[in-house]
Order: structure tokens, then C-alpha cells, then sequence
């Protein structure tokens, strides 16, 4: 079982969720998301940003895929799906899963407790995706989602 690292960005945060990294199921594995970490990359202000993780029901279309950082160099590549930054076409979105509100000027991080991942189904098309969105800020946004498979 590997474990895998992605990175994205959101170079212009706007008042509707924004995906800033996508992960997708393959119709062979099922990812579990168990590390995400959110921040404000632009002029630091005053602020509130709201974090999220969602499940999706389409791709969209990313501004550029990702290939999943294996954490053990020994690991074969990741069957899962990734896409990053700056979206055309957002995700289908459905349940939101996390909702964080944080001021800009701090960082966030989620860890999931043992046996408490977001686990995505075997189904093509599935996927969590790391949103952000801020009714003040307009700035730039960055996200790390660590998963396994």
C-alpha cells in the first residue's frame, strides 16, 4: 500500500468553491485521504478563507494533471487520478465532507484519526476534491493532499 503527496494552487481565490487539487478513483483501487494542508499564498491581510473537502462526481477540467508524489521512492506509481490548479471546468460537487473556515493569515492542517480517511469508491469519476473560497480575498491559495491506495 502506497502513500502518495499532491500539490495545487488556486491563483485567484473568488466567493464560489474552487478546486485546487482533485483526487480520483481508479475502478481498481479505493484512495483514502488522510493528510491535507491549506494556506493563503498572497499579500498577507485580514481575511476569512474557507477550506473544504468534498466528494465529486465528475473530473472537470484542471488547469494541468499532477502525478502523485510517491512518500517511499520504493513505491510503484499511484493508480489514482489527480488534477491541479486553476480549473476551467469545476468538479461536479456533491456531500461536503469538511468545511474549515480560517483566517488568511494562518495555515490549516487536517489529519484524519486511524481508520478515520476519506475513502473514495472504486468507481470511475469519483474523487474528494480540496477546495477554497472567500467572500474578501482574492489572492493566491495552495493545498498538499496526501493519499494512500
Amino acid at each position: 500500500m502506497g502513500r502518495y503527496a499532491s500539490v495545487g494552487a488556486e491563483s485567484t481565490v473568488t466567493a464560489a468553491d474552487t478546486t485546487m487539487v482533485r483526487v480520483t478513483a481508479a475502478t481498481t483501487n479505493r484512495p483514502k485521504i488522510y493528510d491535507v494542508l491549506w494556506g493563503a499564498s498572497g499579500t498577507p491581510a485580514d481575511n476569512a478563507l474557507v477550506f473544504s473537502l468534498a466528494r465529486t462526481s465528475t473530473t472537470g477540467t484542471e488547469g494541468g494533471p499532477v502525478t502523485p508524489e510517491p512518500l517511499d521512492p520504493a513505491d510503484v506509481a499511484a493508480l489514482a487520478d489527480v488534477g491541479a490548479g486553476d480549473f476551467t471546468i469545476e468538479p461536479t460537487q456533491g456531500a461536503i465532507l469538511i468545511d474549515e473556515p480560517v483566517n488568511q493569515r494562518a495555515s490549516y492542517r487536517w489529519v484524519a484519526a486511524p481508520g478515520s480517511e476519506l475513502v473514495i469508491a472504486a468507481t470511475a469519476l469519483l474523487g474528494i476534491a480540496s477546495q477554497v473560497k472567500s467572500a474578501g480575498y482574492t489572492g493566491s491559495a495552495e493545498t498538499s493532499v496526501f493519499h494512500e491506495e
